[in-house]
């Protein structure tokens, strides 16, 4: 046969080795390719980037790809600002900003997009995109930047409004639109770009009404406390890279003034007396919240009846919530209680006048609950007389592990009438003579119905506490149960000690060992009124944080500032560092405590980066163990059979 004949043979056997061969591939799934990470590309835009006398009612932007515009409309700031709200459009790939207004003539225009503009495919954002064009002849290019921060804990506050004022008068900020605007990033940063010559006030305020107004006492506010008056120099530099006198070059660059600005935001504080709650807890208990506190201008009496010494008064710290303990129980069985409560109120001139309020306190025991007491009642009768009602303690002790710095916390469920402290023993466990100790016992001055027992404890050593049946008496006649607690301290070595070297301090501060979260509960504080070091001893091996307080009125806590009166609130700041302390280890540091207005907070933990380190580098390890794996997944593919090379076996002829 010759060849030209056997050639269809040859091209069918060729094509159903192929079939065969690729039967056997291993399959997979395209990969797709590498993920999108480019952001849009800004093309081009009319008007041009800042163009001069503009007379158009929009803005266009045009990118290489198609983008989404949801969150323009939210983040988009203009300033000036503008009277109306914009539209906003997309038309193909470009981006359409509508002026719903008039713009004004002679006035520099500056269009902050920050994040919003994303692509359609991975919302990858065009970061920080501003715009600016004039509609005069000249284009305004001045800066103020700076930082907004929460004044107690200096955290940076996102989204808030900040605004150039020309017009210097106090009133301004309560009642006119502002000249400039800006709003802050997630790190609390601001940035007025192409603004004017001039003299300015500077504020920035969450404004929860939209209105560019301050409203004292709703807002949040800071203000600078000098006149802001922006310039720009130009520092010229000879590059040295150029030789020759024909080829000098003249380099720099532009230096705008002021410098940064670190904004302190703060609640001001405005009298507005008035009750917020009032509640009948329970039978014996009822909650008053005001506003703001009454610690001397509130009364109590019950109307149209006398009942003598009918209650009992537990205030908060702050004075503004009142737990009232009615401890006349023919009264506290009544359903509806009218009482009359008396406070002080500013009237329409601001001058304080007596506030009266008539408020009926009702309470209705719940059906299951009266049935479940007249069961308990004919359970009684039929099993004999009731037992003596009686009142359990609380106590912060446990079986081991006691603090060695801590005291002993009792505390009873109600108000008491009489405390035999006589009737209370501490000794060591192991003393069979039950060798009373001399320790201290007092009433705690900030928790209600709460004493203190202290006493230098050992460590590695038994204790127990026992107080007598009926050592304590409350308001209602009930007394208390005999209690016998055994507890053990801890060893010594578990602890461990900060100590802190002070220097620069003038007046009085209050140094804050706090708890490491975000909440940063005070666990310790020392009064430093000089230079020297501060101890905090007797700490777990736990993770901390240290803050300082510069109580200027030296009343030993930290005070808001106020716009009216024209003062900033009270300075703080950290150590930017979280502090790991070890059992059996003291930490040694220093600390300039020399105020900064630029102080941000920036609390390091580096145990945690180093975690967060080594745990990247498995990822990335894992990653790219998988990348190589699929690869020779892929390769197998091209072998007979799907097989690798090392797995081929050879063939018997």
């Amino acid at each position: 046969m010759k060849i030209l004949d056997k050639l269809p043979y040859l091209v069918v056997a060729w094509f159903a080795w192929i079939v065969i061969v690729s039967s056997c591939a291993n399959q997979g799934m395209p990969t797709g390719g590498p993920r999108d990470s480019i952001p849009p590309v800004l093309v081009g835009t009319h008007p041009g980037y800042k163009s001069l006398n503009f007379r158009g009612n929009e803005v266009r932007l045009t990118f290489d790809e198609f983008i989404i515009p949801d969150q323009v409309s939210e983040m988009l700031v203009v300033s000036p600002p503008l009277e109306k709200r914009l539209t906003i459009l997309t038309k193909s790939k470009t981006l359409i900003v509508r002026f719903n207004e008039d713009l004004r003539d002679s006035l520099t225009y500056s269009l902050d997009f920050k994040n919003s503009i994303v692509d359609n495919n991975e919302r990858n954002p065009y970061e920080s995109l501003r715009f600016s064009f004039s509609t005069g002849d000249w284009l305004d290019t001045l800066r103020v930047a700076g930082k907004v921060m929460k004044s107690f804990n200096l955290e940076p506050v996102e989204n808030t409004l900040v605004l150039l004022h020309k017009n210097l008068h106090d009133s301004a900020v309560y009642t006119l639109q502002p000249n400039y605007i800006a709003k802050t990033d997630e790190e609390g940063l601001f940035l007025f770009d192409n603004i004017a010559e001039g003299k300015y006030h500077l504020f920035s305020f969450n404004d929860l009404n939209n209105d560019m107004r301050y409203n004292e006492g709703a807002e949040e506010i800071a203000f600078h406390d000098t006149l802001v008056v922006p310039s720009a120099h130009f520092h010229a530099e000879a590059d040295t890279v150029a030789t020759g006198a024909d080829s000098l070059l003249i380099a720099g660059h532009v230096h705008f003034l002021p410098e940064p600005i670190y904004l302190r935001q703060f609640t001001e504080k405005i009298f507005e007396q008035y009750l917020k709650t009032s509640k009948r807890d329970s039978r014996y208990q009822a909650t008053f919240v005001f506003n703001e506190p009454v610690s001397d201008t509130f009364n109590i009496q019950l109307v149209d009846t006398i009942v003598p010494d009918w209650y009992v008064l537990e205030p908060n710290q702050k004075y503004d919530s009142l737990t009232m303990w009615i401890a006349d129980t023919t009264l506290a069985a009544k359903e509806n209680i009218r009482m009359e409560i008396s406070y002080y109120q500013l009237d329409s001139l601001n001058q304080l006048f007596l506030k009266k309020d008539t408020v009926d306190m009702q309470f209705t025991e719940r059906e299951e609950d009266s049935r479940r007491a007249r069961r308990r009642t004919r359970d009684d009768e039929e099993e004999g007389p009731p037992p003596v009602p009686q009142f359990n303690w609380t106590t912060n002790l446990s079986s081991s592990g006691f603090d060695l710095n801590k005291d002993i916390l009792l505390t009873s469920p109600q108000p008491i009438h009489f405390l035999n402290s006589a009737a209370i023993s501490v000794y060591q466990a192991e003393d069979t003579l039950k060798t009373p100790l001399a320790f201290k016992f007092i009433q705690d001055s900030a928790i209600w119905r709460t004493y203190r027992i202290s006493f230098p404890w050992e460590s590695e050593t038994s204790y127990t506490l026992e107080i007598d049946s009926a050592a304590c008496i409350n308001i209602y006649g009930i007394s208390s149960r005999k209690l016998s607690n055994t507890f053990k301290t801890r060893p010594e070595d578990y602890y461990g000690t900060i100590n802190l070297e002070l220097t620069s301090v003038e007046g009085q501060v209050l140094v804050q060992l706090l708890e490491n979260n975000d909440a940063e509960k005070v666990l310790q504080e020392k009064i430093v009124n000089e230079n020297g070091t501060v101890v905090f001893e007797y700490l777990a091996p736990e993770k901390y944080k240290v803050k300082v307080i510069y109580d200027e009125n030296g009343d030993g806590k930290w005070n808001t500032g106020s716009f009216q009166d024209r003062f900033q609130p009270e300075k703080v700041a950290y150590i930017n560092e979280v502090i790991k302390v070890r059992s059996n280890w003291d930490n040694n540091l220093r600390w300039d405590l020399k105020p900064d207005p630029a102080f941000t907070k920036d609390i390091r933990d580096r145990e945690l980066e180093e975690q967060l380190r080594k745990e990247a580098e498995e990822k990335a390890r894992q990653e790219s163990e998988q990348q190589f794996n699929t690869g020779q997944q892929q390769n197998n593919m091209f072998q007979p059979g799907g097989q690798s090379p090392g797995s081929m076996q050879p063939t018997r002829r």
